[in-house]
């Protein structure tokens, strides 16, 4: 599954879908930790039967490695790497998060926190620079101590908070801004009366809890069909470059956040 975003099954139907309009047969293999710490590729790959590899969600540099170095015609989603002369389809995680954070300021807050762990993807990092660029948009002050670590690599999520409490939280997804309401409650604190807290990605988990989330919806319908255009045209000729594409997500406002203008500081 993706980084908690949603999951790669859905967009792999979704990919399948308009494939086989294109009269394309697709084969869907799952990596597991074994095979990419070994460098182990499919078999599909060593029959060398395939015209075009998509490859779905972050993999180490070295794994990656070992799939460009058979030169077909592939595409990066979800992710993207500095060094890899590949295409890559993906949300615009910074432009939603910077869209997000703007919406969280329109409303009166102006101590916020962002809840990710930024080793984890290229996703969570690009999400954290869109939180910082409306913080500086708006000179914001920026604490060390607002910066929160999120998800591990294993999935799990964790959340301590900081001991000066901002009104306001941006989370790297919508599980972890599920995790942090379950923990502001437990500690005491009403959202959204006393923290707001927005998520990333208009999963399940964004309305299974209350309140429910306010969050980026990502489209993975028009990522899916940038996804096959791109394959298809490098498979027809493998010299077409058209780089890092970025799919536009939207705002969904829910009740976790609120409009603080009115509130009296304390």
């Amino acid at each position: 599954a993706g980084q908690g975003d949603f999951s790669y099954i859905e967009l792999y139907k979704l990919l399948s879908v308009h494939l086989e309009k294109e009269r394309c047969q697709t084969m869907f293999n799952i990596i597991d930790s074994a095979d990419e710490e070994n460098l182990k590729l499919p078999n599909t790959f060593s029959a060398k039967k395939l015209d075009g590899v998509l490859v779905l969600g972050q993999f180490s540099k070295e794994y990656l490695n070992e799939l460009v170095s058979l030169q077909l015609p592939t595409v990066f989603l979800d992710f993207y790497y500095y060094g890899f002369d590949v295409d890559s389809v993906n949300t615009d995680n910074f432009f939603g998060t910077y869209e997000l954070t703007n919406l969280l300021i329109e409303r009166g807050h102006s101590k916020i926190a962002f809840v990710g762990n930024l080793s984890l993807s290229s996703a969570v990092q690009d999400r954290y620079l869109g939180y910082l660029k409306s913080m500086l948009e708006y000179k914001l002050l920026l604490r060390p101590e607002w910066l929160l670590s999120g998800r591990t690599e294993e999935g799990k999520t964790d959340i301590a908070l900081p001991a000066v409490m901002p009104t306001a939280f941006v989370c790297d997804s919508d599980k972890s801004a599920k995790t942090l309401i379950n923990t502001l409650n437990e500690n005491g604190y009403k959202v959204p009366q006393e923290c707001s807290v927005a998520g990333f990605g208009d999963t399940n988990q964004a309305v299974g809890i209350e309140p429910h989330i306010s969050t980026v919806h990502i489209n993975l319908e028009k990522i899916a069909k940038s996804a096959v255009n791109i394959i298809l045209r490098k498979i027809n000729d493998q010299s077409a470059i058209t780089g890092r594409v970025l799919i536009k997500g939207s705002i969904v406002l829910r009740d976790s956040v609120a409009d603080i203008h009115n509130q009296i500081e304390m």
